[in-house]
């Protein structure tokens, strides 16, 4: 009997200077739309956000498509 192994996802995560600098803010802007619930994240031990890279990107590209210029 064939069993097909489950399909690993791994996600890979951003630091909020990172996300900062794909989305063009701060990065207490980052960590404020963070504890704000704007932007969802991983919260480390040690207490430092963590963004998955996939959803910042669909947000860059939605603020880009929204006529927010992102350099």
């Amino acid at each position: 009997m064939d069993v097909a192994a489950p399909e690993l996802v791994v996600t890979e995560f951003l630091m909020r200077s990172e996300v900062s600098k794909l989305l063009g803010v701060s990065p207490n802007t980052v960590t404020r739309w963070a504890r704000e619930g704007r932007l969802p994240c991983q919260v480390t031990l040690g207490g430092h956000h963590r963004f998955d890279r996939e959803l910042v990107g669909q947000l860059r590209k939605s603020l880009y498509r929204a006529g927010t210029r992102l350099d």
